[in-house]
């Protein structure tokens, strides 16, 4: 914040030395007083705001941790103290922060609607982020109705020319999803059915691969590419792949569970085909893990505790 400087009228100056001193005092005893003032007043009115981020990064903290409720008590929280503010006064900020939580929360169409005015509000980023989501459900009601090929073109732009992180994950997944389901859906009856069914597979490889490669240290991508190589049957690639995921972090408690049932199938897989040493080390390799995860044996997770 710029400082505002206090001069002086030298029209109404005075050679009485009292007066003199009066002044003196007084330049560095009222600055100082409303230094503090502006000090205060700011705080006062920044201090909802803060509060909202402050429940923000609480929540992705939480998410993090894979305490999915409470993150999602703490967006919802976020969310309506961003909502008070703008009910005081619509800033970009808050419409913005808004936003963030309510792509958490899968309001995918508040999201949008959000970014819009905080970029009328003079955040341009926000535009483009509403974009992206308004391409986003759209490509959702398409797959609702049945459109696939449709609904894929448009998760495979954004896959490929999104920008904002949240959408490109969402997209990448829902495209991978619907080539798998393509892929089961298709009957394995005859050398043409196969032929389709590689070639899809094929299809979702390059694009997890592609996903990976752009931002290697995500989790979920890895897990997504974990899905694929095992339906490829290359347990091995898939069994670290999903070992990958769970080291970088997942979004969720649920896929966070899935890839952990993916590496006990693909340990299975693995103690079926391999012997002799290379099953010995394979073991040994695998326990590391297990130990580390403080799992019960190599096929139950912590959370088959309860």
């Amino acid at each position: 914040m710029k400082r505002r400087r206090i001069g002086f009228d030298h029209n109404h100056t005075t050679h009485n030395p009292g007066y003199r001193r009066l002044a003196v005092r007084g330049f560095y005893q009222y600055p100082a007083l409303i230094f503090f003032l502006a000090v205060f007043l700011i705080s006062c009115a920044s201090s909802p705001l803060l509060k909202a981020r402050t429940d923000y990064l609480q929540a992705q903290e939480l998410e993090r941790s894979l305490r999915q409720e409470e993150a999602t008590a703490f967006y919802k929280k976020s969310r309506e103290e961003a909502s008070a503010i703008i009910n005081k006064k619509p800033t970009a900020e808050a419409y913005l922060l808004k936003g963030l939580a309510e792509v958490n929360l899968n309001l995918w169409a508040e999201a949008e609607n959000s970014f819009r005015l905080a970029a009328a509000l003079g955040e341009d980023k926000a535009l483009a982020w509403a974009e992206e989501l308004r391409l986003y459900g759209l490509a959702r009601s398409f797959e609702a109705q049945g459109w696939a090929e449709t609904s894929s073109r448009l998760y495979d732009i954004l896959a490929d020319k999104g920008k904002y992180q949240p959408v490109v994950r969402a997209a990448v997944g829902q495209l991978v999803d619907l080539k798998l389901q393509a892929r089961a859906e298709t009957e394995a009856n005859s050398p043409a059915s196969q032929k389709e069914k590689s070639k899809t597979l094929s299809e979702a490889l390059k694009i997890v691969e592609r996903a990976v490669e752009s931002e290697p240290a995500c989790g979920y991508y890895h897990y997504l590419l974990a899905q694929v190589l095992a339906h490829q049957k290359d347990y091995r690639e898939s069994l670290e792949e999903s070992v990958m995921a769970k080291e970088l972090g997942l979004p969720s408690e649920k896929i966070n569970r899935d890839n952990d049932l993916q590496i006990v199938f693909c340990y299975e897989q693995l103690a079926k085909i391999l012997s002799g040493e290379e099953l010995t080390a394979f073991q040994i390799s695998y326990n590391n893990w297990v130990k580390k995860w403080k799992w019960l044996n190599e096929t139950t997770p912590a959370w088959k505790r309860s």
